[in-house]
């Protein structure tokens, strides 16, 4: 018995070192208020890897009824760049801005995505990519 656990600990263990790479992607801060008055923000990404790793960012429409949310897309806010490589260890920082020209009249809700893309030199037989993906509250306020 202790033969088959020692076994399955050891084979575990192998998956977990060679198996899987986990992503390292941070971002801050993990919620955006844009208060009455102003147009734009900011949001912090991190790339804590030891290799480059592309990100894309995109802001959606955000509605929130019972349990669903539904995103769409949206002209109303953008971001600057929407496309980037963070160098090993690198940071970015993304601007956000409303460009719509309608006042707001309520709280306006939207949600930031922020995807680490794959690496397309990075796949290996045998290994599981874990991509991030960060989908941050962005709210504006009237």
């Amino acid at each position: 018995m202790r033969l088959r656990l020692l076994a399955a600990a050891l084979a575990l263990s192998c998956f977990a070192v060679t198996g899987a790479t986990a992503a390292s992607l941070r971002v801050a801060p993990i919620k955006l208020d844009v208060s009455s008055g102003s147009t734009g923000t900011t949001l912090r990404v991190w790339n804590t890897e030891r290799t480059p790793i592309g990100v894309q960012v995109r802001v959606y429409r955000w509605i929130h009824k019972g349990n669903t949310d539904t995103l769409t897309p949206t002209t109303d806010v953008v971001v600057s760049p929407p496309i980037a490589t963070l160098k090993p260890g690198g940071e970015n920082l993304i601007r956000i801005v409303r460009v719509a020209k309608t006042p707001i009249a309520t709280r306006e809700m939207y949600r930031v995505l922020v995807d680490q893309l794959p690496n397309p030199q990075g796949h290996k037989a045998g290994v599981v990519s874990v991509l991030v993906r960060h989908a941050i509250p962005l709210y504006f306020e009237q």
